[in-house]
């Protein structure tokens, strides 16, 4: 890097001479002349004076003692601030050899004795000004070639006559030509242009020669040593002389890398998929309409699969999101083995007609069959992922199983527009979820009506709850022996102002899918509570309300603060509520289960049991559950007295319970026979048709005041 030129007001200037006389003349026309002057007699004092005092120019005589004019020369260019300071060689000496040599050794200029004086003020000047115009060449040239180093940028220079190929420093070090020792060639440059571009490197500058214009290419440079692999781009134009033809091509070379590499991550970031790797809804909303562009036009035909993972929630909720992340990944790979056995998997490319997989978001896929020729390759592709998708998986050494829904619609039957498609993949994946999971459903009309009527009771469930306009009913249960009332159980009914009684069976399910459930079963929970609290104080008599409790709600609300709000609310003694529980969901994780009900215990809460015997219990477990009743699913009552199958199920159960200090509930009790055999087997309570119906507050009221009266006539 060059040194910075030295600006002071009067030049100094080092003359170096044994001969006394000739300092001192000298001495007297520089000063005149606005010059500083320094002597040396010989050339060991003049590198300690250059040193020293790092003059402006110096004047070296050639034959010295001790150390001649030559050798002092040698030494000073060879240091830094000597390298280009003006040397003014005085010898007597006129053979062309020691001029020669005096060029050699690093002199700027030379003058022979005797030595003009009156001259010699005016050819320093001259060479102080050669020299400030150098300074500043170099560093112009030092600024451009800095500039180009942190550009990485090069330039290069074609003398298409001779074949003389010139390139800048940071251009050789870009194509990696640094370290070539014979005269560089163009095709050296083309050698070091990645095999896969080089045709159309060469083509773009014949190209440009031939139309005596210029090019613009990118290109990738062959792998280094290193294997490291440049992205750069070339610019040339020609240059032209006088009767119009070629004779020289301009150009320059630039690292693109980190553009090409930012590019690169825009577009995964854009069209891509972070968790996965697949391409994104993006990436899928381009394609499909390319697909649907390219189908119209050859009349050819697609399907689109829309798919989720069930139950996928729950493992995201127990093992943590960094597993349900390593469970997509994997559940990702699949999907793309589960089609690349019929077309590869476009990754890079929309105008690629390969099958497509992408993820939209959550645990929700897409599948794009490019093109089919029935629908049963649909059908065949969406059984190869439902079992793929389904064998198990082991996340952070925990085994997992999850199985996946899909919904099928096919161009052109069931759209042709990107929107439409996939909405009706989307309903018929809801449509195959409520026919049990696990399993594709191809989209139709009928499917689609459901889906409306299904989105329209949605709508109107949402406002039911907000307005209000949802009811209890309270169904009785007894005490089989003395006939007395022990509970009842809250009911939750919508009248619907067109369709009528809306069964539970098909709005329960709505809210659990919709999460509707959570602002449900609170109103519920409250207002049975309220309800409660009004009949003890009217004094009614002293009997639990049994709350039934969703799955779906104890998952996705906190059970024990909606509790707490609902007894602050209404006054009710916990010991007066019960919550019924299926032996699902409190068997799906025992520890868990045994947790949750500890704290529903501790609060004073009373538990039971509901449904019991329709899932997979183990009886090991129910002995550490800590509840208060089982309730036998009525498909048990239901044959009781005509199924020995039945009657064994059911006596078992209520021996078991009470050995282990729990009570029966019998559900679905509707005939005399059924509940004098319940009564022998010592089961304790009962609830059903036999007792009484679902009833209104009012109607329980006059329920419960009819059998008082009935039983206060059988005392007397």
């Amino acid at each position: 890097m060059p040194l910075a030129p030295v600006t002071r007001e009067r030049p100094i200037v080092l003359h170096v001479d044994d001969d006394v006389s000739s300092l001192l003349m000298a001495e007297g026309t520089l000063e005149d002349a606005g010059f500083e002057v320094i002597h040396a007699e010989n050339g060991l004092e003049a590198i300690e004076q250059f040193e020293k005092t790092s003059p402006d120019l110096v004047i070296m005589d050639a034959v010295m003692p001790e150390m001649d004019g030559f050798e002092s020369i040698q030494i000073i260019r060879q240091s830094a601030r000597g390298r280009h300071i003006p040397i003014l060689m005085i010898t007597g000496l006129d053979d062309l050899d020691s001029i020669t040599r005096a060029y050699e050794e690093g002199a700027t200029d030379f003058l022979t004795k005797p030595v003009n004086f009156h001259i010699l003020p005016h050819r320093v000047r001259y060479l102080l000004r050669s020299k400030s115009t150098a300074d500043e060449l170099r560093s112009s040239q030092e600024r451009l070639d800095n500039a180009q180093r942190i550009a990485r940028l090069g330039n290069w220079e074609l003398d298409l006559r001779t074949g003389m190929f010139t390139l800048s420093a940071v251009a050789r070090r870009l194509i990696g030509l640094e370290h070539l020792d014979v005269d560089t060639k163009f095709e050296h440059l083309i050698g070091r242009v990645n095999s896969s571009d080089r045709y159309e490197v060469e083509s773009a500058n014949s190209q440009a020669v031939e139309s005596k214009g210029s090019c613009s290419v990118e290109f990738r440079t062959a792998p280094d040593v290193d294997n490291e692999v440049l992205n750069l781009r070339m610019e040339s134009e020609t240059v032209l002389d006088e009767d119009g033809q070629c004779t020289h091509m301009l150009g320059t070379i630039q690292d693109i890398t980190e553009r090409t590499n930012a590019q690169k991550q825009i577009h995964n970031l854009a069209y891509y998929d972070i968790v996965t790797g697949l391409p994104n809804r993006a990436f899928l909303n381009e394609k499909l309409n390319y697909n649907l562009a390219v189908s119209s036009r050859d009349r050819s035909k697609f399907a689109l699969l829309f798919l989720d993972l069930d139950h996928f929630k729950q493992v995201n909720d127990t093992l943590g999101h960094d597993a349900g992340d390593l469970l997509l990944g994997e559940a990702s790979a699949r999907l793309q083995d589960a089609v690349r056995d019929h077309d590869s998997i476009a990754m890079m490319s929309k105008e690629s007609s390969a099958h497509t997989v992408a993820r939209l978001g959550g645990d929700e896929f897409v599948v794009l069959l490019s093109e089919i020729r029935r629908e049963e390759d649909a059908a065949r592709i969406a059984k190869r992922i439902s079992e793929l998708i389904s064998k198990p998986y082991k996340i952070n050494d925990v085994e997992v199983s999850v199985t996946t829904t899909i919904g099928i619609s096919l161009y052109p039957n069931d759209g042709d527009d990107a929107e439409t498609l996939m909405k009706h993949a989307d309903i018929a994946m809801y449509h195959a979820k409520e026919q049990g999971r696990n399993g594709y459903q191809f989209y139709s009309r009928e499917i689609h009506d459901q889906a409306i009527a299904r989105f329209s009771l949605e709508k109107e469930l949402k406002t039911a709850i907000e307005n209000g306009d949802l009811h209890l009913l309270y169904q009785p249960k007894i005490h089989l022996q003395s006939g007395r009332l022990t509970g009842v159980e809250a009911l939750v009914r919508w009248q619907h102002a067109e369709l009528g009684l809306v069964s539970p069976a098909d709005f329960i399910p709505l809210a659990e899918e919709t999460g509707l459930i959570v602002p449900l079963g609170r109103w519920v929970l409250i207002e049975a509570c309220k309800q409660m609290q009004e009949w003890i104080r009217r004094g009614m008599g002293e009997f639990s309300i049994a709350i039934n409790c969703s799955t779906v709600q104890f998952v996705r609300s906190d059970m024990q603060e909606l509790i707490r709000d609902a007894i602050s609310i209404s006054g009710l003694d916990p010991g007066m509520l019960e919550l019924e529980l299926t032996e699902s969901l409190l068997l799906k994780d025992i520890e868990e289960g045994i947790e949750i009900l500890n704290n529903l215990k501790s609060m004073g809460v009373q538990v039971s049991i509901d449904d019991f015997g329709t899932g997979f219990s183990s009886l090991s477990y129910l002995k550490r559950l800590p509840v208060d009743k089982l309730k036998i699913d009525q498909s048990f009552v239901k044959d009781l007295v005509h199924d020995k199958g039945d009657e064994a199920i059911v006596s078992a159960i209520i021996t078991l319970s009470h050995k282990l200090d729990l009570t029966v509930v019998a559900e679905g009790v509707e005939t005399l026979e059924q509940a004098d055999m319940l009564r022998e087997f010592n089961c304790n309570e009962a609830q059903g048709y036999l007792v009484s119906y679902p009833l209104s507050p009012a109607e329980f009221e006059q329920w419960l005041a009819n059998r008082e009266l009935d039983i206060h006539r059988k005392a007397s």
